[in-house]
């Protein structure tokens, strides 16, 4: 309230002053309402401009919170903040996530695959009915995402799930989920060259996280390339 009298009070001021001027060195003689319309303008177009530049600013924080998995990441440093890592020279990485939807029994995944200098290469979204453990959904995102690596013919691709129990079964073959399951996962990965399954934390799988709640909104498997991918997460 205090903001909106010292605007109110500032701007005319302002227009008494210009029209003090105006009487002075151009022989124009304003009426009360001219000083007030003057003054009512002068804030409108001060408060636009002002709401302008805020909305350009958030603008610019939103394409950087949305560019940034894309750019070289490991180069921020926060404490307490794990940010995503670009991979080793001459391999690809694939971040991989599940979403759970009970409203609508279904499962959404996300993979999205970078490159060595962490650009974007592609973003794959899909569903299926019926909701399951996180683990199989996690499984089953990962079993989804070599098979269309595997369909892309990407070699030396690292593979990050959220969860722990799919990759200690891929690093000492013991897990009480389905087996079948991440038995395929293994045949499928093996067509693959060298290529790992590795345990990442939320923070920096949030882009896949991002691409498996928005897989509920489409009928069918979506494919981004990396301008539709920044406007629809903008």
């Amino acid at each position: 309230m205090r903001t909106v009298q010292a605007e109110l009070c500032a701007t005319v001021l302002w227009s008494i002053w210009k029209s003090r001027n105006l009487g002075l060195w151009e022989n124009v003689t304003e009426t009360k309402s001219n000083i007030v319309a003057r003054a009512k303008h002068l804030i409108e177009d001060w408060r636009f401009a002002n709401k302008k530049q805020q909305m350009h600013d958030c603008q610019q924080q939103n394409t950087a919170a949305v560019t940034l998995p894309y750019a070289q990441q490991n180069t921020v440093s926060r404490p307490g903040v794990c940010r995503w890592q670009r991979p080793a020279r001459g391999r690809f990485k694939c971040n991989i996530d599940a979403s759970f939807s009970t409203s609508t029994n279904k499962v959404g995944l996300g993979m999205c695959i970078r490159d060595e200098e962490g650009r974007f290469v592609l973003a794959k979204t899909m569903w299926f009915s019926l909701v399951c453990s996180v683990d199989i959904g996690e499984a089953l995102g990962l079993y989804h995402a070599v098979r269309w690596v595997h369909d892309l013919q990407l070699p030396l691709v690292d593979f990050k799930v959220n969860s722990k129990r799919i990759v200690d079964y891929f690093k000492h073959g013991n897990a009480d989920i389905t087996e079948v399951l991440l038995w395929r996962i293994q045949g499928t990965i093996a067509l693959l060259t060298n290529s790992i399954v590795e345990f990442t934390r939320r923070q920096p799988n949030e882009v896949a996280h991002e691409l498996a709640q928005a897989a509920f909104c489409k009928s069918m498997p979506q494919f981004y390339y990396e301008s539709s991918l920044k406007s629809y997460c903008l």
